[in-house]
Parts: structure tokens; sequence; C-alpha cells
């Protein structure tokens, strides 16, 4: 009799894992249906987004590889090489490239370390704010209640209250620093991820695949990360793309006005403030950050804009 009732167990859970399996390769081909070659092809055919890719790449690139690549300490001072024009030659550690500073630091050396400092905030930033967002949002849409309502009106606080206000409060609290930069971004950025998950995960949870897998006796932890989690995956992209950028910019007006990341590590905003006081006679102090960071936050608003238009056509063919 116990083997029997041993066997019925066993037989369960096999198809248990059958039927899920079944839901999750459903699923998985709807999603092919958006992810594929074609999406790759119609995202690379747009001129401007081709541009924006090259351009985002170049930078991220740089911002890895920064410490292999620059032959100059970005914070070592030489006064005998203070504002230095541009300059070209054969080999990068052989001149100035973009010139230098007014104590005598690479320019070129400081925007790639720069950009490393600029694109790992954003990235992270936007990665952690990703990460909270979507689990408090899920549960706020899964369990609903006073849990869900504490949960969104929390975001909504969020929401209202400007990041850069938040982030001048803190650093006149705490000092500025990186990590302050960091753990803020993603602790107080999280609200409209959130809004997002919550929204999408009350339209999920009654839908067929959803009651299938409550059915054979799935968990609502498991219904939730496994079968709702991945239908998520293309806004909550597109909105982490944006999000990126908000960041990076965010952080360089923090730096410009002295709150943000503090001397004499290199950063865009932190350059283009040192480099204010001298548009007429050195130029390129100012216009060398304030390119790059123009350059690389409206890449990622292309990248995202075209992501969007791209997952919009695919979801209706």
């Amino acid at each position: 009799m116990a083997d029997e009732e041993l066997n019925d167990n066993d037989q369960n859970a096999g198809d248990f894992g059958a039927s899920e399996s079944v839901i999750i390769a459903a699923q998985r081909s709807t999603a092919a249906k958006i992810w594929n070659h074609r999406m790759v092809i119609g995202f690379v055919r747009y001129p401007p987004a081709f541009v924006a890719l090259i351009i985002a790449t170049f930078f991220l690139f740089f911002a890895l590889f920064a410490p292999f690549i620059v032959s100059w300490d970005p914070n070592k001072p030489v006064l005998a090489d203070t504002l230095q024009p541009p300059e070209w030659g054969i080999m990068f550690n052989s001149v100035h490239v973009l010139g230098t500073d007014t104590v005598g630091r690479d320019i070129f050396t400081r925007t790639l370390m720069g950009g490393r400092t600029s694109i790992l905030l954003g990235f992270t930033g936007a990665t952690g704010a990703l990460t909270i967002g979507v689990v408090l949002g899920m549960i706020a849409g899964w369990k609903r209640g006073i849990v869900g309502a504490t949960i969104m009106r929390w975001a909504d606080l969020q929401i209202a209250l400007p990041l850069l206000l938040m982030a001048l409060t803190v650093a006149a609290v705490f000092g500025p620093g990186l990590h302050i930069l960091l753990i803020l971004f993603s602790i107080w950025f999280w609200g409209p991820y959130a809004r997002i998950s919550e929204g999408l995960t009350l339209s999920l949870k009654n839908r067929e695949f959803v009651e299938a897998a409550r059915s054979i006796g799935a968990t609502p932890g498991r219904i939730v990360f496994r079968h709702v989690l991945p239908h998520l995956f293309s806004p909550l992209l597109v909105l982490w793309s944006f999000s990126c950028a908000i960041l990076i910019i965010i952080e360089a007006s923090l730096s410009f006005l002295g709150v943000g990341i503090p001397p004499p590590t290199a950063s865009w905003g932190g350059m283009l403030a040192e480099g204010r006081q001298y548009l007429h006679r050195a130029y390129w102090l100012a216009m060398i950050p304030g390119a790059a960071i123009s350059m690389m936050v409206w890449s990622i608003n292309t990248l995202g804009d075209r992501l969007r238009d791209v997952i919009d056509q695919r979801q209706y063919l």
C-alpha cells in the first residue's frame, strides 16, 4: 500500500513537472516571436540607432578597459604641462591627444576615467533600482491589500519627490561620495519599475497560463518569478535604458554642483565644472566632457526609443 502511494506521488510530481514544462515552452515560443533575428535586423537597419549602438559600445568598451588603455595618471598634476591644447601624434602616450587641464592632467585619460565613473553609477544604479522595483512591484500586484497599498504609496512618494533634490539633501547630510550616490540611486529610483511591474502583474495574474500553473499546484512564488516575470522583461528593459541616461545626467549635475564625485576623482560633471572658467582660454576643458555626456546620453536614449518601437511592432506579429 505504501509503495502504491509512493508511486502515485512520483507520478503526480512527474505530471506537475511535465505540465509546467509545457506552459513554459508555450511562453518561450511567444517570447521567441518578439526576440528573434528579425528584431535585430530591424533594430540595426535604423541608421540613428546603428550610430548610437556604435557610440554606446565605444564608451562601454573604454569604461571597462580604461585602466589598461590609459598611460597617464588621471589624478597626478604635471605643472609643466598646464593648459596644453589638443595635439595629435602617432602614439597616444607620446602626446596629450585632447590637451591638459589647469594642473597638467591629461584630458583624454580623465575623460575615459570619468566615463568609467559616470557609466558605472548610471548602469549599476539603474540595475539596483530595477531589481528592487520589480520584486516589490510584483509583490504589490500579486498580494494587493494593505501590503500592496503600502508598497505603491511609497513608490508614489518616490516618483513625486525629484531624485536630484533628494541627492542634494543626502549629500548635504552625509557628504559627497561614489558609494553614497550608488546607494541613493538604487533605493530612491525604483518607483517607476514598481509601478510598471505592479500594473503588468495585475493584468497577468488571471491569464490562462497563470491559471494553468495554479491548477497543477505551482506555488505563488513559483508562478510570479517563473511565469509572470518573463513577460515584464521587454517594457522594463526599455525603462532601464532610459533610467541609465537619466542617472548619468543626475550624476553629472551633482558633480558639477560640487556634491557628487569628490575631486580629484575624474567625473564628467566635475571636469565640466572645472572648465567653465576657462571657456575663452581653454575651450577643450569644458567642451570635451560636455560632448561625452551629450553623446552617451543621446546614444542611450536613441537605443531605448528604437528598442521600444521594435518591441511594439513584434508584439503584434
